[in-house]
């Protein structure tokens, strides 16, 4: 498994040339610059730019693996939903444009006053629409294990009983102690192993079942980034260089 980072919230305050000389020399694979982040890889991007970015990332061995939007499809408000949408299909060609594999959305919370099953059926219907036209641009979309409610994978696999689409999955996000139902990770991990299209870490100090969670993503021969999504910190070089070694360790391969 490769090992990468989401900006969010380690590199924040890196340019796009710190961040991907940083992942050169610390050994990430790949980057999910999460927008609002100093990186600037955002939608106001002209089309000269967005080439500029697209050769930069040729230029190097990290590779552009998604984009980190903010995108949800959870408000009761159509034209709330409808906006997401819109922006949503933004980032799809942006995606496309950066040569990027995905864009990673999510929903945030289940509405009160709302029944949860109708929240579900309503994020996945919208991800089913949206479907179509990422996979003929060639992209992904990742919807993160997240919210209030909806951060629970029994939640997240009925809101992707609605989408049948290769171009639609999971972003698993090692969530404590969401992720876990009757205090065991496998319940969860099965519900959505079939759907997993890439995977968010945190602090390995956290009391979560980080080598039972590789062992099962080795069993079903994922082979794709896990991404560092972990806390600013003052010295972000030398706790990356921490996690990168701890990571190996954990996934058998530290020599």
């Amino acid at each position: 498994m490769k090992l990468g980072i989401v900006t969010y919230d380690i590199a924040r305050d890196w340019d796009l040339e710190t961040l991907i000389s940083k992942c050169e020399e610390l050994g990430y694979d790949v980057v999910e610059p999460r927008t609002t982040h100093a990186h600037g890889v955002e939608l106001s991007l002209t089309a000269e730019q967005r080439a500029a970015v697209r050769d930069r990332f040729a230029q190097s061995p990290v590779e552009l693996w998604g984009l980190g939007s903010t995108c949800e499809y959870h408000s009761p408000d159509p034209a709330e939903l409808e906006r997401n949408m819109e922006e949503t299909r933004q980032w799809i060609a942006l995606a496309r444009d950066l040569g990027a594999r995905g864009v990673k959305v999510r929903p945030n919370s289940l509405p009160d006053d709302v029944p949860v099953e109708k929240t579900l059926q309503q994020i996945g219907k919208s991800l089913a629409a949206l479907a179509p036209e990422a996979e003929a641009e060639g992209v992904e979309l990742w919807v993160e294990v997240h919210g209030r409610g909806t951060a629970d994978p029994r939640h997240m696999a009925t809101i992707l009983s609605y989408v049948d689409s290769p171009a639609v999955g999971a972003c698993w996000n090692c969530n404590y102690p969401t992720d876990l139902i009757g205090g065991e990770l496998a319940p969860g991990f099965e519900l959505l192993r079939d759907r997993l299209l890439s995977v968010h870490l945190h602090d390995f100090y956290e009391p979560y079942p980080y080598r039972e969670l590789f062992e099962r993503l080795a069993a079903i021969g994922y082979d794709r980034p896990c991404l560092a999504e972990i806390q600013h910190s003052s010295d972000p070089e030398r706790v990356l260089r921490y996690f990168r070694q701890y990571f190996l360790l954990l996934t058998g391969q530290a020599k």
